[in-house]
């Protein structure tokens, strides 16, 4: 049996959003239970909320499922073969057979747990240095199978990824996802960084850890009741507006002030759902002023009045449409320095 991402969407809607299509498959070893690679699932249905210029379809399977039909032979981004920290993965002819053909067709593949035993049935042990449990180093070091760095919990190697365990498996693909930002988002970063929020995490992704977009956004975001304006933000960032102006243009085809008004749009909606602030205080909190502004903006963000969003969510339940909407690169990005 196969077992689809609960919440993958199709090609079609994928390209019509601009987002580019990435094909996982997932491997399990026989007997193995598909609860095994929940872990995996999760993390891609977050990667396709919180990334915009990618949408991540996962396929969960067995071996015999790869060659079967028209989508054993498509091209994968990524396989994952996932196996457990008790016993080796071991293949027969056929098999070995099968995950050479799988291999060779992928983008990257990634070995957790024993089913680093894997490369040594196909005579590739030696050609990377890998994440292993220790578990197996006894075994691994009989084998043709060469440990990356002692204690570390993930391993790249040219286009192979390995992980010791199930657990360390997240890490190992964020860094394949090149999603660093989404790892303390979802709480798998130890540092003593803010929180950040979902819009301001898919800026960051966007403009590949630009250094003064990042510190923009982290200004924005501890003045969100009293908005700056662009001038104010390019003086506390010692650079000039223009500069500002431009490196926003570059990566986001939006002006400072359009990002802007979006965290705050995004902080107005956490707290009518998830506070019983009146609604009029929310507008003043977020720094639009009245209700109408809020109003505006949270409709065309969310497609909803904040009053429905309120009452939406206390009843606990809320309509399909308001997922926020995403950024439309036709948006103006014209020179704005007033505060919104």
């Amino acid at each position: 049996m196969t077992i689809h991402s609960p919440h993958h969407r199709d090609t079609d809607f994928a390209f019509a959003q601009g987002r580019a299509l990435r094909h996982i498959d997932v491997v399990l070893p026989e007997g193995a239970p598909r609860s095994s690679a929940q872990i995996i699932l999760d993390l891609f249905e977050a990667a396709n909320e919180l990334l915009d210029g990618v949408q991540y379809r996962v396929r969960v399977c067995g071996l015999d499922m790869l060659s079967s039909g028209p989508a054993g032979a498509r091209p994968r981004s990524l396989v994952v073969f996932l196996g457990d920290i008790h016993s080796r993965w071991q293949l027969s002819a056929k098999e070995r057979a099968r995950v050479n053909q799988v291999m060779r067709l992928a983008e990257r593949s990634a070995f957790v747990g024993g089913a680093v035993f894997l490369l040594d049935a196909l005579a590739r042990g030696q050609d990377h240095d890998l994440a292993i449990h220790p578990n197996f180093l006894a075994s691994a070091g009989e084998c043709s199978l060469r440990q990356d760095q002692e204690g570390a919990a993930t391993a790249v190697s040219g286009t192979v990824h390995s992980a010791i365990c199930n657990f360390a498996t997240p890490r190992m693909l964020l860094d394949i996802v090149a999603a660093d930002g989404m790892a303390h988002y979802l709480g798998l970063d130890t540092g003593k960084r803010p929180t950040k929020s979902r819009v301001a995490l898919n800026l960051e992704q966007k403009s590949a850890g630009d250094t003064l977009i990042t510190q923009c956004l982290a200004v924005m975001q501890e003045n969100i009741e009293a908005p700056l304006s662009v001038a104010a933000l390019a003086e506390t960032l010692n650079v000039s507006t223009r500069c500002l102006q431009r490196r926003f243009t570059r990566h986001f085809d939006r002006s400072p002030l359009s990002v802007y008004r979006a965290l705050r749009v995004e902080r107005a909606h956490q707290l009518l759902t998830q506070t019983d602030i009146p609604v009029r205080q929310v507008a003043v909190a977020t720094g639009f002023g009245s209700y109408q502004s809020l109003s505006q903006h949270i409709r065309e963000t969310y497609g909803h009045s904040p009053d429905v969003i309120r009452r939406s969510a206390f009843r606990g339940v809320a309509p399909e449409t308001m997922r926020p909407r995403r950024f439309r690169h036709a948006e103006t990005t014209q020179a704005d320095s007033r505060v919104m």
